[in-house]
């Protein structure tokens, strides 16, 4: 596991780094017609993308990852960079209220899952910042699908974490 570790910490170096990198230069660009257009598409596509480097960068130096990314040192580090890109999000751009408590939301989660390592945590503090940003694109303010929605994400990450990837951290 010592070897997974190492291969986790570069690809996380990565992840972050690109996290950065290209919400800062996102950031200053919000005065392009395009990016103003389509900034919550692009962050959510931007973070979807990001959400994989880490992995892909260890796949990349290491053939057999998969039991890589079923360690909690994986889960919980790869958790608590989503927290600190989706903080970063916050930071740089002005978004409504609601994505913020759904950034905080998840960040309680995540403290949870790191203390008690039970991942069932991670299934009630589910993850919806990206999915938010892909329904403000489609849907704006509407929010009367919204808990429909927020619904679907439960029962996916119910399926992941339970189903998927029942890891037991001990």
């Amino acid at each position: 596991m010592h070897h997974c570790n190492k291969l986790i910490n570069i690809g996380l170096y990565v992840r972050y780094a690109l996290t950065f990198l290209l919400l800062f230069l996102l950031s200053i660009n919000m005065h392009h017609e395009v990016v103003k257009n389509y900034i919550y598409l692009i962050l959510f596509l931007l973070l979807t993308l990001l959400d994989t480097i880490d992995s892909r960068v260890f796949k990349f130096l290491y053939e057999n990852t998969k039991t890589c990314t079923k360690t909690f040192h994986y889960q919980l580090h790869d958790k608590i960079c989503d927290s600190i890109s989706y903080l970063a999000l916050c930071l740089l751009f002005k978004f409504d209220g609601l994505l913020f408590f759904f950034v905080l939301y998840r960040m309680i989660g995540v403290l949870l899952f790191y203390f008690t390592k039970n991942s069932h945590w991670l299934v009630f503090y589910f993850d919806f910042v990206k999915e938010y940003l892909l329904y403000l694109f489609i849907f704006g303010t509407n929010y009367i699908l919204l808990p429909f929605f927020i619904l679907l994400k439960i029962c996916f990450e119910y399926y992941f974490h339970t189903i998927h990837n029942p890891s037991l951290y001990v």
